[in-house]
């Protein structure tokens, strides 16, 4: 005789609040993590999964009714992220046969299929049962049968993965001419493939739309500001000797002029450097001074021995990182979960998973009589998770903060299992 427990969660929505708008002649990317709920999004679009709340409307239809739904199959196209192909049909049996799916007139159908393989570059492989293809291959034909029809509306999830560097490049051409005359909706890990194909990014995280934007304007937002890359013609090199090796090497002295150069005018130091390049990250608000900065760089050029001088806005990786590390954190602070954070001195607490500010139980001294506090720093793990990277200098607790304990924590509560639980201290009360 067995017996089970049940247990009743809290409903979880995949995809909660989206509401965007999608243009014509326009491509438009779904960007996020794994588990933020583009996929969703996409069999919610095209009739794969229910909606539970909501709606959509493709060219008038209604995705919530079964007439819409079936008008909406018509005039759209589906590249999925895991190819749904036939082993023993052949690339050119496939087209056929989603092109009489389609409804396209028999007499027109062979061409179709011809000139759509042709333009994936698959006229060889034309009559190659697909399960001998490549993952790069089937990922092609199943592009060739999304853009089949001639649709209104094309949703390509991961079209490119697997695929080589050139074959990429090719069905990016694809896609970029597909868009002409239609709306296109992309989703992609590649940050490449997004900053050159899109004309609108959306990221998703934990089922929530966090930024739409264009790729500049994504950067210019939620990136930390500007890189600065300053490369050295070679010259002026003198010797210097190398402690470990007791050898001479190559310094050249123009890169610590620049470094003092950029301290001293906009107190920054460099991210990267070598004997030929310095690069730097110039927060946002230093903006205003940058035009008079680099003029005056531009002007000393010949003086710091600079060869070339590079200035463009951060990654979207970055932003991306920014946006999925703000949603881990988010999500982390509402749930509660406690953590170990041990500190500099040897003694360790438990801290709100997530918590930016945290003040010390224990600490009270007549010099510091409402104890210290510090700030935590959070990176991610490789499956995405929050977890502590360190911690700043211990510092006293400013008069006007409050302290106060996690709201899911009772008071028996109060030790936890790796030691005393810290105070929450609202950032907003931070000077």
């Amino acid at each position: 005789m067995g017996c089970c427990k049940c247990k009743t969660t809290k409903p979880f929505h995949s995809v909660k609040g989206l509401w965007v708008n999608l243009e014509k002649d326009q491509l438009f990317c779904l960007l996020g993590p794994n588990g933020a709920g583009k996929t969703t999004t996409i069999s919610c679009l095209t009739g794969i999964t229910p909606i539970t709340g909501g709606d959509a409307l493709i060219y008038g239809h209604s995705v919530r009714s079964s007439v819409g739904m079936s008008n909406i199959r018509r005039m759209i196209g589906v590249c999925p992220q895991f190819d749904i192909l036939w082993d023993a049909l052949t690339a050119n049996e496939h087209l056929e046969l989603f092109a009489s799916i389609k409804g396209l007139p028999p007499a027109t159908i062979k061409s179709v299929a011809e000139e759509s393989l042709a333009r994936v570059k698959l006229s060889q492989a034309a009559n190659v049962r697909a399960g001998s293809y490549s993952g790069g291959m089937k990922r092609r034909l199943s592009v060739a049968i999304a853009l089949i029809g001639d649709p209104k509306l094309v949703f390509l999830d991961e079209p490119t993965t697997g695929m080589d560097p050139i074959t990429r490049r090719h069905v990016w051409d694809i896609i970029e001419e597909a868009k002409k005359g239609r709306a296109i909706v992309l989703t992609t890990h590649s940050m490449e493939e997004a900053d050159i194909l899109s004309d609108r990014i959306a990221i998703m995280a934990k089922g929530k739309l966090r930024c739409i934007g264009t790729s500049i304007r994504l950067k210019s937002k939620f990136g930390t500001g500007y890189i600065a890359n300053v490369n050295f013609s070679g010259n002026g090199h003198t010797q210097s000797p190398n402690i470990s090796s007791n050898t001479e090497v190559p310094v050249n002295p123009n890169i610590e002029t620049v470094k003092w150069f950029f301290k001293e005018r906009l107190d920054v130091d460099p991210k990267e450097e070598s004997r030929t390049f310095l690069t730097f990250v110039i927060p946002h608000q230093k903006e205003p001074l940058l035009t008079r900065f680099f003029g005056e760089l531009q002007d000393r050029e010949g003086e710091f021995g600079i060869s070339d001088i590079q200035l463009g806005l951060t990654t979207l990786e970055e932003v991306f990182l920014n946006i999925a590390k703000q949603a881990e954190l988010e999500s982390s602070t509402a749930e509660g979960t406690l953590v170990t954070l041990n500190m500099s001195s040897g003694a360790s607490i438990q801290i709100p998973k997530g918590a930016r500010f945290v003040g010390i139980p224990g600490t009270e001294t007549e010099e510091h009589p409402r104890g210290i506090m510090v700030e935590v720093y959070w990176d991610q793990d490789d499956n995405g998770s929050l977890c502590i990277s360190g911690h700043s200098d211990e510092i006293p607790v400013p008069v006007n903060v409050e302290l106060r304990r996690p709201p899911s924590l009772s008071r028996r509560a109060s030790m936890g299992r790796g030691g005393p639980v810290g105070y929450i201290i609202d950032p907003n009360q931070v000077p």
